[in-house]
């Protein structure tokens, strides 16, 4: 009976081998309320990876009263988010996606559930087929013909190039409650003067395409292609609807231009300051640009899986520099063990592709930049954006692999290619190549410190530039 029950539930409670399994991941000493908040500088991705050589590959924190765990180690990565990954694939519900992704309403930064199921599978089916991709090509090859006449037309002028122009913090309230109630930078305030700009920013993006749809009467209907904003417009909603809901639109045309431009636009200029702060590197990169496109025309979409060693420098870049220090957090659904540490549930996991790139324990001098040390060994492409290699995650892997990854690698290789093929690059008057600096400021992406500031000289005929 009733006795037996309770004697039973002691004796569980009191088992030494379950009471093993409660034991939680090492890590720093914590203080009452903030926890571990006030041990974190301004670079907190080279904060997590000390702990991780400090106290092991799995590091638990408690930042304010939210439970923690970091890690930049392989293994552990392909655990939570291969092995593990019905149980970390959820996303914690931060201020900033409630106010900046329409309530999480998003493929990137929504829970675990129908909603983000039924917006990825849109994104899969209709907006990043390999088929849709390929009809943006044409558009691709314009923008990037347009990077290099901004460029060439600075050239013209003599005029040094901020790359910058050409080419997320921790807020204490998703870990402190109350901090919310006194905001005393204003961070609240400004998510909320952003999401309502960027809010009528999509509504006049969505507007617009109704009217055009309306005079054309239908998508696919005219001359031009249909763009993400006209698919997404024709498509059935849920429940029987007719249309998807605005809301759900606007998430989505979020994401799309999230992904293509903050995290690319950091990337190139990570990759330009590396490459132009080693010469060598830009010849061998300029040595097989000649090989394969030659002077007399521009590098096309169909070179890129040709050009290897261009490969392999942005993979060094993604090593040395990811676009963010950390992937999107992830948010365990229910408890389990990693490595027989116990891991509650709503746990955050702060994997760190920074640290993971300068992981000693998997590379070798891990502060020089040797595009060469990616090479297969048996001359093979080198791919970039797949998510089996844990050594390299610049789109997760699992379930919450970045859907839009080789349309990223694509838009990365070529404004790449056609700069490095178009341009020769020094660095400004005054500057030696090892001196351009290379640290990061830290945020939701993690740009240079200061604008890369360098001088571009043409290499082509002049008419290859009209």
């Amino acid at each position: 009976g009733l006795a037996s029950k309770i004697i039973r539930h002691w004796s569980i409670e009191k088992s030494p081998s379950l009471h093993k399994k409660n034991v939680l991941p090492p890590g720093p000493p914590r203080w009452p309320i903030v926890g571990n908040l006030l041990q974190l500088g301004q670079l907190p991705h080279r904060d997590f990876a000390s702990l991780c050589d400090k106290y092991g590959p799995l590091v638990y924190l408690k930042l304010g009263n939210i439970d923690v765990i970091t890690t930049n180690d392989p293994d552990i990565i392909r655990e939570i988010l291969l092995s593990q990954d019905d149980i970390f694939a959820s996303r914690p519900r931060t201020l900033a996606a409630v106010h900046l992704a329409y309530g999480c309403g998003d493929v990137a930064l929504a829970p675990l559930g129908p909603h983000w199921k039924r917006m990825r599978r849109i994104c899969m089916e209709h907006l990043l087929t390999t088929k849709r991709l390929e009809s943006f090509s044409k558009h691709r090859q314009e923008e990037a013909q347009h990077l290099v006449k901004d460029v060439w037309s600075q050239t013209q002028a003599e005029n040094p190039i901020n790359l910058r122009e050409v080419l997320g913090v921790i807020y204490l309230g998703d870990y402190l409650p109350m901090w919310r109630w006194f905001d005393p930078h204003g961070c609240e305030k400004k998510m909320r003067e952003v999401e309502k700009r960027v809010d009528d920013f999509h509504s006049k993006i969505i507007e617009e395409h109704r009217k055009t749809m309306k005079t054309k009467k239908g998508i696919g209907e005219g001359d031009e292609e249909p763009d993400f904003v006209d698919i997404l417009l024709s498509l059935p909603g849920e429940d029987g609807k007719e249309h998807m809901d605005d809301v759900e639109i606007k998430a989505l045309i979020q994401d799309m231009i999230a992904a293509a431009t903050d995290t690319s636009a950091v990337t190139n200029e990570w990759a330009m300051a590396e490459v132009i702060k080693h010469p060598r590197v830009l010849k061998k990169i300029q040595e097989e640009l000649d090989a394969v496109v030659g002077p007399n025309r521009m590098v096309m979409e169909s070179d890129l899986s040709n050009l290897n060693y261009l490969r392999c420098v942005v993979r060094e870049t993604f090593r040395m520099h990811p676009a963010g220090p950390f992937l999107i957090p992830h948010e365990s659904i229910r408890p389990t063990t990693i490595n027989d540490y116990y891991i509650p549930t709503k746990t955050r996991v702060f994997i760190n592709t920074h640290g993971l790139g300068r992981n000693t324990k998997i590379w070798d001098n891990v502060d020089e930049f040797m595009p060469e040390r990616h090479f297969s060994t048996n001359g093979s492409r080198v791919e970039i954006s797949h998510g089996l290699d844990f050594k390299i995650l610049p789109f997760s892997a699992g379930k919450r692999k970045c859907p839009g990854a080789p349309l990223g690698v694509t838009l990365v290789l070529m404004a790449l290619a056609r700069l490095f093929h178009c341009f020769d690059w020094t660095p400004p008057k005054g500057l030696n190549h090892q001196d351009i600096d290379t640290q990061e400021v830290y945020g939701m992406t993690m740009p240079k410190v200061h604008p890369l500031i360098a001088v571009a000289k043409p290499r082509l005929e002049k008419h290859m530039y009209d």
